[in-house]
């Protein structure tokens, strides 16, 4: 009985130091497959549904990668169409 305790007491303790030092990955990923045309205040899909960019560097990253389909001005500016 003694050794069971001092089993679980020892992997509880290497657990501990374990999940002290170990420190989880968090990301957000953007998947700018989706995107068919880039606006500076948002974008189309593929499937014609309006998108806000959900972050600043998103927009630059996609409108720097694809300046084809990018269009530096927001999506209902008049003075575009």
């Amino acid at each position: 009985m003694k050794l069971k305790i001092a089993a679980a007491a020892l992997a509880l303790t290497g657990t501990m130091m374990l999940g002290g030092g170990a420190h989880a990955a968090v990301g957000v990923s953007f998947d700018f497959g989706n995107v068919a045309v880039g606006y500076s205040d948002g974008y189309y899909d593929h499937g014609h549904h309006w998108h806000r960019w959900a972050h600043r560097a998103d927009m630059q990253r996609w409108s720097h990668d694809h300046h084809d389909d990018w269009h530096n001005w927001r999506h209902n500016d008049r003075h575009h169409h």
